[in-house]
């Protein structure tokens, strides 16, 4: 799951408004991947667009480049050709500081995530804000936030081997 955002926007993401609501808000134009010595595209000419407050699920086969596709989208990494734009910026032509800050304020939840055991969901939630320097008391805001989103808040002090 990506959950994309440019700073102050959050709010816009979790509650579209008038204004807002039916925007696109990421583009994908023409996307391929092709990893260095292979002989076919892992993505080929993938064409999306998402507007503003959707929820996407990326499904497929094993192989089929679900993984390959999130990693383009967040560019940990890059395309062989084509766009991914996100609210009007072209991701490829931000440079490695633009896309730093970009990341910082982007989330995403890897398929297969390591989670801290020695930590509760809460604070395996909070830990890279906690990292980044956020203050405790938005830390605590934002951590509350997206536990209500996924509907986790009655689990936030269970361990991670407690979930399923």
């Amino acid at each position: 799951m990506v959950s994309l955002t440019l700073p102050g926007e959050r709010d816009a993401l979790l509650s579209p408004t008038a204004e807002t609501a039916g925007k696109i808000h990421v583009q994908i134009r023409g996307l391929s991947k092709r990893y260095p010595g292979q002989t076919q595209d892992a993505l080929k000419e993938v064409d999306l667009q998402v507007k503003r407050g959707e929820i996407f699920g990326i499904i497929g086969r094993s192989g089929a480049g679900k993984s390959t596709l999130i990693r383009c989208l967040n560019r940990l990494e890059n395309p062989t050709r084509g766009q991914v734009v996100i609210d009007g910026i072209d991701l490829g032509t931000l440079s490695d500081r633009q896309l730093v800050d970009w990341r910082r304020g982007t989330g995403m939840i890897f398929q297969h995530f390591n989670l801290l055991s020695a930590k509760t969901v809460r604070e395996n939630i909070e830990l890279p804000m906690k990292v980044a320097g956020v203050p405790a008391a938005e830390r605590r805001r934002k951590v509350d936030e997206l536990l209500a989103l996924v509907g986790l808040e009655q689990r936030q002090h269970a361990w991670p081997a407690q979930l399923s």
